[in-house]
This record gives C-alpha cells, sequence and structure tokens, in this order.
C-alpha cells in the first residue's frame, strides 16, 4: 500500500480529564478535521511543573489550515528544534501528544490499525502481533486513594505482587524507596533505604524465581548510595535497576554504576528522540532504555526508538507507561511495531473502572494487552467515562 498523498487538516481541538485517584488524573485531547477523523493524545502532566494543554493550543493553532501528512509535521511548522525537545519536557510532551493524535488521525484516513500504519510508513516486512505482553507496574496500585491511604508495607507490596502474578502476569515493578532522597546522612547504604529493601524482599518471595521483580528509584540515589543499593538488589535477586540516578541529566555517574553494577541497569524515561535513545546507548550509559509515548515523540518515533535500537542492541528498548489507557493503547501499537523483545509496562489496578475508559474497552488477559480492529488507535476516550468522572474544555 503507498500511504504518501493523504491529509489531514485539523480544525477542532478538544481536552478531557479523568480525575483517577488524589496524585493521578489522566489528561487527553482530541484533534478533529472537518470530515468527522478525530485522532487523540494524552499529555498526563504527573511529573511536570506547568499544565501542558495551553502549550497544545498554541502548536495545534499553526497547523490550522495546513495539510498534514506526517505527524512530524508539528515539528516543522511550529519552527522547534529537536534541541529544544530534548530539553524542554512540557514542550516535548506537547509535541509527542499532537504528533500522536496526527498518525491516529493519518492511519484512520488510510483504514489501518496504527500498528501497520507504522510499519507501512517505514516499509517494515511481515505481519504484526495483535496481542501485546505487559508486564505489571504495582506502584500505582499502592498509592492513596479517595477512600484513604494504601498499604505501602512489606505485606502490602507481597499482597499486590501476588494478585499480579495471579492475574497471568510474569513480572511485576514496584518503586519502594519512598523515604530516600540524597543526600543522605550515612555513607554507604542509606538507613532510608532498609523499609524499601523489606518491601522488595516480601514482593519477591510471593513472585518467586521463575519470576521478575524489577525496581524503579525514581532517581532518588546518588553514585555511593545506588553503589551500595546495587550489591543488596543484587543479593535479592532483582531483574533490573531502573534509575537510581538520573542517566539523561547524570550520564557519568550513571556510567559509573552500570559499569559496577550485575544487574541491567535501565532508565530515561522523560527522554525524546531516536537521537537521544542512540546517544544514551552508544555511550554505554544504560542496558535498557524506556521511551514513554508521552514524552519521547509519540507513537511513530517509539517505533523509530524500537526499531534502530533492538536492530543494533537486542533487547534493549522497554516503552515506560505508568499512565492511562490511551498511552497504553498507542504504546502497544509501537512496541508491536517495532517488534519488543521486553515486555510493555501497565501499571495495574490504578482503577478497577480503568477498561472503561476506552470505547471499546481495553482488553488485557492473561497479561497480554490485545489490540482493537478499528483503524488508528482503534478507540476513543468515551465521553460518558469523562462526564462521570472528569471534565471536557478548550483552550
Amino acid at each position: 500500500m503507498t500511504i504518501s498523498g493523504e491529509w489531514f487538516m485539523p480544525t477542532g481541538l478538544t481536552f478531557n480529564s479523568i480525575v483517577v485517584r488524589p496524585e493521578t488524573t489522566w489528561v487527553h485531547f482530541s484533534l478533529s478535521d472537518s470530515n468527522g477523523i478525530t485522532g487523540y493524545g494524552e499529555i498526563t502532566d504527573t511529573q511536570l511543573d506547568r499544565p501542558i494543554a495551553p502549550i497544545v493550543a498554541r502548536l495545534a493553532n499553526n497547523l490550522r489550515g495546513h495539510k498534514i501528512t506526517n505527524d512530524s509535521d508539528v515539528i516543522d511548522l511550529n519552527n522547534i528544534e529537536v534541541g529544544q525537545l530534548e530539553n524542554d519536557v512540557p514542550l516535548a510532551t506537547a509535541v509527542s501528544g499532537l504528533r500522536c493524535a496526527i498518525a491516529d488521525a493519518l492511519a484512520q484516513i488510510l483504514s489501518l490499525p496504527l500498528v501497520d500504519y507504522l510499519r507501512e510508513l517505514h516499509q517494515h516486512p511481515g505481519i504484526a502481533d495483535r496481542k501485546v505482553q505487559l508486564y505489571s507496574n504495582i506502584n500505582r496500585a499502592l498509592k492513596p486513594t479517595f477512600d484513604g491511604p494504601s498499604d505501602r508495607s512489606p505485606s502490602g507490596f507481597a499482597n499486590m505482587a501476588n494478585r499480579a502474578m495471579e492475574a497471568g502476569f510474569k513480572t511485576a515493578k514496584c518503586a519502594p524507596f519512598d523515604e530516600c532522597r540524597a543526600p543522605f546522612s550515612n555513607p554507604g547504604l542509606p538507613r532510608e533505604a532498609e523499609i524499601g529493601l523489606d518491601r522488595i524482599r516480601a514482593a519477591k518471595e510471593v513472585i518467586g524465581s521463575e519470576r521478575t521483580l524489577l525496581v524503579d528509584c525514581h532517581s532518588r540515589f546518588d553514585l555511593e548510595s545506588a553503589l551500595a543499593l546495587e550489591l543488596e538488589l543484587r543479593e535479592a535477586g532483582v531483574g533490573w535497576f531502573e534509575e537510581p540516578v538520573d542517566p539523561i541529566d547524570m550520564p557519568d555517574e550513571f556510567r559509573v554504576i552500570r559499569d559496577r553494577s550485575k544487574i541491567k541497569m535501565a532508565g530515561a524515561e522523560m527522554g525524546y528522540g531516536v537521537e537521544l535513545f542512540t546517544k544514551l546507548m552508544e555511550d554505554d550509559v544504560l542496558d535498557v532504555v524506556m521511551p514513554d509515548v508521552k514524552f519521547c515523540g509519540g507513537p511513530v518515533e517509539a517505533y523509530l526508538i524500537g526499531r534502530e535500537l533492538e536492530s543494533r542492541w537486542d533487547s534493549s528498548v522497554s516503552m515506560h507507561c505508568p499512565s492511562g489507557p490511551l498511552s497504553l493503547l498507542a504504546s502497544a501499537h509501537a512496541s508491536s511495531a517495532f517488534g519488543n523483545k521486553i515486555p510493555l509496562e501497565h501499571a495495574v489496578y490504578e482503577a478497577d473502572w480503568r477498561h472503561e475508559v476506552l470505547e471499546p474497552y481495553e482488553v488485557v488477559k492473561d497479561g497480554y494487552l490485545y489490540l482493537p480492529d478499528g483503524p488508528g488507535l482503534g478507540a476513543r476516550v468515551d465521553p460518558v467515562a469523562v462526564a462521570m468522572r472528569g471534565k471536557h474544555w478548550t483552550e
């Protein structure tokens, strides 16, 4: 199939949000044209210091009246340099969301599921899987709810890990070091890390030696404490050591940890673009990069990252996605398109109504996400779900 020549001219922009828990609100937008085609993007900004919707509105305004033939037109028509996107995460989030919505719309115009659009766009041979293996991030399910605090004791971690294993997941991830933040008052292993290690040991005991526990540190450590922690994680049988420090801001320190670690080192969830992720691998900073579809440039850029890196470093790309079902769906299309070797992240049990956010419903079964049959993403954010738990607005 030839996919050149098709275009999308956006005329409408609408935002919506869905409140999940005190610390989490999923934020989406839709970009539509006069022919009834609507593309979706997610711009959830939990970790960021300013709202993303006004940036999306400003950038989208510069697309009006233009025939958009490629998701990267967002960058060109707004005169944005790649260096800006690598250094400005809110801007990268807005661009990534718009690139996702445009790719969704163009795939719909071509009557192609997004996974097939990505492969056709870059002449990738073969047929992609329609189900994508997931790993279970149990951390969000252990955060406070509107009904009260959650149980972040070692037994709470163990219970949630057990629930994930019983549902068919082979791998779980946790972020257990709530009490830690460098610098620390004592040398070596911080005293504050002990309760986190207890949580890890409890979860790993439930998971067992045949399945995998991954640990995310949210960049809470420094070089000395990370080296001391690696020994403990190794002893506990952890599968990877994620972001003890930030690999983008502190690549030299991260490289030292990787050189001494017997565990795979993962990270760079806030990075943008294939060039940055390639450099992190070429410079021996990471074993596994973790592009997030919300920050890395959207599903087309995520596909390019996966295709480029996996062709050079086997099992080097694991997409980061602790967000809502729209991001998970976009990530799954990209992961399937490049043929991911490592399961895709899924924030399990954050809300028991999560699957209802999309129409048709999100389908996760036995540790796999099943891609819907329709063109583009194959699903939309259900306005009923927004009306029940959030709001719509325009900028």
